[in-house]
């Protein structure tokens, strides 16, 4: 059976979503950001499954605070997180950097986020 979230359906049971909803604000992450995003915390409730509330709690705060990893801080975004993920997991967040430039007399602020993976060595920068 389907929840849905907004206009969004997702296979994730609604009591799980609202537990990965509370960790992604406190982790700047948003688990229906990408098709990666869902997938990978599918997986991860799949190996909780059968397990108290309280227990999924605690042991999804433990890998997310060790698989969220950030270099300094966690990123500040201006728009929706859009966390991106290489091979399954996510990427480390490195840094961001805002820059305020004027095109064609009209002034733009942009924020890259510049995400990691130290195995592959793999970059990815999003823009907002």
């Amino acid at each position: 059976m389907s929840e849905s979230i907004d206009t969004f359906t997702s296979e994730i049971p609604m009591e799980q979503m609202t537990l990965l909803l509370r960790l992604g604000k406190e982790y700047s992450f948003d688990p229906l950001s990408s098709i990666e995003s869902e997938q990978y915390f599918r997986r991860l409730l799949d190996h909780c499954q059968g397990n108290s509330s309280d227990e999924q709690r605690e042991w999804l705060r433990t890998i997310v605070a060790k698989e969220f990893e950030v270099v300094d801080k966690k990123p500040e975004w201006i728009q929706d997180p859009e966390w991106p993920f290489y091979d399954g997991r996510p990427m480390t967040f490195i840094g961001q950097l805002e820059t305020k430039c004027e095109i064609r007399s009209v002034h733009h602020s942009v924020v890259f986020y510049v995400f990691w993976d130290p195995e592959s060595g793999t970059t990815t920068t999003i823009t907002q």
